[in-house]
């Protein structure tokens, strides 16, 4: 396993607690696309190729497959393992309470293939309160050669009542330097500082998050330009208007809140600040804003979070919330 997923004292640590006991419940929490999941994932591999009462559990052991190993890998590779039950959001959609009463029922049940069951729930956090509820009873009910990990984005989120009972790991960010040889080396990515900046304001040098967008190829600084150039132009062409539909909605308000954040900068300081692009300060430095059309863009901006977060709980239509704000702002 790659070390940038984990440290070495985190996985040190985790052996340790697996060797020491045969239930119990992890809490891998930190920044959303460092490795947490990656790392579950790995461990759970490892977890369903051992054998109940056998050698010492040790993470880094390289293992030449037997039968009985090769299946369990396979299968949860194929995501068919049926003593593995993976709670996760669908659609970005809020984990419901009927989920976790399948899951309730999957811990009353014998492992069927492997001799443990493994739980992972990714993230913790999107359950709804009821399924949270529910969840915490499940978890005081969890039997023996059972192994649960709860994976968070946002561990203040986190109900108190159940951190209490877990094993808790902070995975830290990862560095530019990490975040440059990780692309590099799997997927060839090469990064111009522009480039970088960019990475840093939008994906926090995440690399789960920066694939999620860009698995093939690198085109972030195209998109950007693009985007931001379809933004200023949206209440007068219908081309524009097309052309920022066809950007994934998330990607979309990533670019705008993150140009709207360096306008503002820029007009509260006087001045740009590390985090800005050259093409930002080509296009910033031409607009024409006094202190009552700034204090307009922070107030409308403000309001448009605001209609987001109902939006998203409400299923409402994102781009039109999206072409309000801009015309509002009339940059």
């Amino acid at each position: 396993m790659n070390e940038i997923f984990c440290s070495k004292t985190i996985k040190n640590s985790v052996e340790k607690i697996l060797n020491q006991h045969n239930t119990c419940v992890f809490i891998f929490h930190g920044q959303e696309g460092i490795g947490k999941r990656s790392f579950t994932n790995f461990l759970t591999n490892k977890i369903l190729q051992s054998k109940i009462n056998n050698n010492y559990f040790k993470i880094d052991l390289p293992l030449k497959l037997n039968q009985f190993q090769k299946k369990n890998e396979n299968l949860f590779l194929n995501n068919t393992h049926p003593d593995v039950f993976i709670l996760e959001k669908e659609n970005d959609k809020s984990i419901k309470i009927d989920r976790v009463r399948e899951l309730k029922k999957f811990l009353s049940q014998t492992s069927s293939v492997s001799e443990y069951k493994i739980i992972i729930i990714d993230p913790i956090e999107d359950l709804t309160i009821n399924a949270t509820n529910t969840l915490l009873k499940s978890l005081e009910e969890t039997n023996h050669n059972t192994y649960v990990f709860l994976i968070s984005h946002n561990l203040e989120n986190v109900l108190k009542t159940i951190q209490s009972r877990v094993f808790k790991f902070y995975f830290s960010p990862i560095s530019k330097e990490e975040f440059i040889a990780l692309l590099s080396d799997k997927k060839k990515f090469s990064f111009s500082n522009e480039e970088l900046i960019l990475v840093n304001n939008l994906f926090n040098f995440s690399p789960g998050k920066f694939l999620q967008f860009y698995q093939k190829e690198n085109s972030l600084m195209d998109d950007y330009v693009q985007c931001i150039n379809n933004f200023l132009n949206t209440s007068s062409s219908a081309e524009s208007k097309s052309g920022i539909k066809n950007f994934n909605l998330d990607l979309k308000l990533l670019f705008l809140n993150n140009f709207i954040k360096n306008v503002l900068s820029y007009f509260v300081e006087n001045k740009f600040g590390d985090f800005t692009i050259n093409f930002e300060k080509e296009i910033i430095k031409n607009l024409n804003l006094n202190s009552v059309l700034v204090d307009k863009i922070y107030n409308e901006h403000n309001l448009f979070q605001l209609l987001l977060r109902d939006a998203l709980t409400y299923n409402s239509n994102i781009d039109d919330l999206i072409e309000i704000f801009l015309k509002k702002i009339d940059l």
